[in-house]
């Protein structure tokens, strides 16, 4: 137990005494350096930057500590020189997740812009209105289902039904009767397939069928036809259409960066 305890006030101590020394050399580096404006530290030739620095200080706690500001700024000292190893030993070329967490950083960097925009109600409602199809609903439904206490014969049944466009009715499983055959408004579905099923039949495409549990029971359902209604107001979907809008923008933002880049590069490939 002496020895194990020996130990970790070594380690201790050695954790204390790099603490000591990196504060050491960022008071001497910031008394005999005049560093570039707005930067509060340099490693070799790149600054890091108050702004970044301001950051990962806001995440603490206690950020107004001395203690706590000399542990950011030599955690990003340290890190600075992790990346630039990184670099001299070939990572950003070779390890697949330093790639995609510079690709991920640089996106997130370009797009910065469009995740904060924050169009008026008149830009948004246009935008509705150009997109109107996207932002359609299933207004009405026409479905038939049929239901059973056997999932293997709702499989088998909807197989059936998805291969050759009908089934044979058997004595285990059974239409459900008062539907009716017609298109009807969705909310008026919901009395005969309740609204979790009623609601997944919306999604599906007119002509398909697929299985669903309810009430302990399985039952086979296809969608018939559907008619889809566009929503005209902005209001009630203001925040789906906000992401939309800030999705097109922030795509349209990349690609016109990237191109960008493409016309400053010479890219060779090999054809596929």
């Amino acid at each position: 137990m002496k020895k194990q305890a020996d130990i970790r006030w070594l380690a201790a101590g050695a954790l204390i005494g790099l603490i000591a020394a990196g504060y050491g050399i960022l008071r001497q580096s910031s008394a005999d350096e005049a560093l570039p404006a707005g930067a509060v530290a340099m490693v070799n030739e790149a600054t890091i930057g108050r702004d970044l620095y301001n950051r990962a200080l806001s995440r603490l706690p206690n950020p107004d500590s001395a203690r706590a500001k000399t542990a950011i700024l030599q955690r990003l000292v340290d890190d600075e020189l992790l990346v630039q190893r990184g670099v001299e030993l070939g990572m950003t070329a070779s390890d697949v997740d330093v790639r995609a967490a510079i690709v991920n950083s640089l996106i997130a960097s370009v797009t910065a812009e469009a995740d904060a925009a924050n169009p008026a109600d008149e830009e948004l409602q246009q935008y509705l209105t150009d997109n109107a199809e996207q932002f359609s609903y299933t207004a009405r439904l026409s479905v038939e289902a049929w239901q059973t206490d056997s999932e293997p014969l709702a499989q088998m049944f909807v197989s059936a039904l998805r291969t050759n466009g009908t089934a044979e009715l058997i004595d285990d499983i059974e239409p459900i009767a008062n539907i009716p055959t017609e298109l009807i408004p969705t909310d008026a579905m919901r009395e005969f397939l309740g609204p979790a099923i009623t609601a997944a039949a919306a999604e599906m495409s007119s002509g398909s069928s697929a299985v669903y549990a309810r009430r302990g029971r399985w039952l086979v359902l296809r969608v018939n036809e559907k008619e889809l209604a566009a929503i005209s107001d902005v209001a009630p979907v203001r925040n789906r259409v906000l992401l939309d809008y800030r999705r097109r923008m922030a795509d349209m933002m990349l690609l016109t960066y990237i191109d960008n880049l493409r016309q400053r590069a010479d890219i060779s490939v090999v054809e596929p």
